[in-house]
Order: C-alpha cells, then sequence, then structure tokens
C-alpha cells in the first residue's frame, strides 16, 4: 500500500506540479495576432497569447482515525500525505474524539514516523464527529475560504452522537466545494450509527474510497480541478 501510494504521489508531481510551456504560454490567441501584425499585412511577426487564470490548489483535510477506521487510518494518513507532497497550500487535521491539526506533523517527517505520532496522538478512539466538527469551527473555520477544497475522510459513524450537521453546513457554505471520502461501501451509509446520508447534502462530492485506484482517481480529480 505504501509503495502503491507513493507512486501515486510521484504520479501527481509530475502531472500537476511541473506546468508545461504550453500551459504557461497560454494558446494562439488568432485575432488579436492579426491585429497587432496589422501593418506588415497581417504576417504574424507579432504573436498573442491566450492565458487562463489557474487558481492554487488550497486543501483542507479532515481525518478520522478513530477505532472504527483503524483497519484504514493508515490509507487515510498516507493519502494527506501524498497532497502534501503534490499541493503547497494544504492544512490538515486529524480526530477521534476531538480534533488536532496535524500540518506540520506531516510536513517535517516521513510518512511512518508521522503516522505514528498522529495515532499516539489521537487514534483509536471513540469517534466524535460532532464534538470535532465543533473543535474545528471553534478554532479554524477562518482557514476555509472560497478557493478551498474540503475533504473530510471517514465512514461517518458517529457512536449516535449528535453528528451537527449544521457545522458541515457551515464549512460547505465557506468552501468551494467539500468532498467526502468513505470507505464503507455504499450499501452500509445510513445503516446503524452512520450519519453519512444527513451529511451528503451538504457535500459536492461523496465517494466510496477504499482501494488504490478509487485513491488515485479521488486525488487526481480534487488538484485537476485547480488546473
Amino acid at each position: 500500500m505504501k509503495a502503491l501510494i507513493r507512486a501515486i504521489a510521484r504520479r501527481l508531481r509530475e502531472r500537476y506540479s511541473k506546468p508545461r510551456k504550453r500551459q504557461r504560454r497560454g494558446h494562439l490567441d488568432v485575432r488579436r495576432t492579426i491585429r497587432n501584425n496589422a501593418a506588415w499585412g497581417s504576417v504574424p511577426f507579432l504573436t498573442a497569447w491566450k492565458r487562463r487564470h489557474r487558481d492554487r490548489p488550497k486543501i483542507v483535510a479532515i481525518c478520522d482515525v478513530s477505532g472504527s477506521v483503524a483497519q484504514v487510518s493508515d490509507f487515510f494518513l498516507l493519502l494527506i500525505h501524498s497532497l502534501h507532497e503534490v499541493v503547497d497550500d494544504v492544512r490538515s487535521f486529524a480526530f477521534s474524539g476531538h480534533l488536532i491539526e496535524v500540518s506540520d506533523i506531516l510536513d517535517r517527517q516521513e510518512p511512518e514516523t508521522a503516522m505514528r505520532e498522529i495515532m499516539s496522538k489521537v487514534g483509536f478512539g471513540s469517534s466524535d464527529y460532532g464534538n470535532s466538527f465543533a473543535d474545528f469551527e471553534k478554532r479554524y473555520l477562518r482557514s476555509v475560504t472560497p478557493k478551498t477544497t474540503v475533504i473530510v475522510l471517514g465512514d461517518a459513524r458517529t457512536n449516535n452522537l449528535d453528528p451537527r450537521t449544521d457545522l458541515l453546513r457551515q464549512i460547505s457554505d465557506r468552501a468551494k466545494r467539500v468532498v467526502w471520502l468513505n470507505p464503507e461501501g455504499r450499501m452500509g451509509w445510513g445503516w446503524g450509527d452512520s450519519e453519512m446520508p444527513r451529511y451528503a447534502p451538504f457535500c459536492n462530492v461523496v465517494r466510496q474510497c477504499a482501494t488504490a485506484k478509487q485513491l488515485e482517481r479521488a486525488v487526481s480529480d480534487i488538484v485537476a480541478s485547480y488546473q
């Protein structure tokens, strides 16, 4: 899994972190080129190029590392680590019963070391999405802007506690979009303590993400949306 995700991160870096010359220069603007060269009988000595503005990716990742997702916590954290390698502006958070920021840990440490430290601080607990969203709203909501893609990684299982969908709605109202990646199959959404159907209306994209192929497609789509 680690080798696959590192390969995914490498491919994403090659694809999105190094703009091609054509992307930097833009596309030929035929009308302006003809107009600029009217004095030479429209022989195109002076070319004009169309440039399309691209927003720099700004991502906020909120990752469930509770006991109910213990088997995929490494998978989630490797995903976030790959985003830190590909995108310059990423802030990352992890939670079980409460939420902490883990951006510095992911920026300065190798994946294995970072995962151990994060799990030792907040992992394997009883998940409380409502309380964790409240922590985010109280301390970090200002980090979400109209240019931000918010990624939530988790199974949306709340242990029958208040899911605080009102807080996810606040986040959604401020963000460019909200993407929820759930490791469970869709057949399980809404059963037991799963609140995925209640969270989904405040998300632009909701996907199952439990395999390397699903992971690469999801990250690629997120980063490509800024191209």
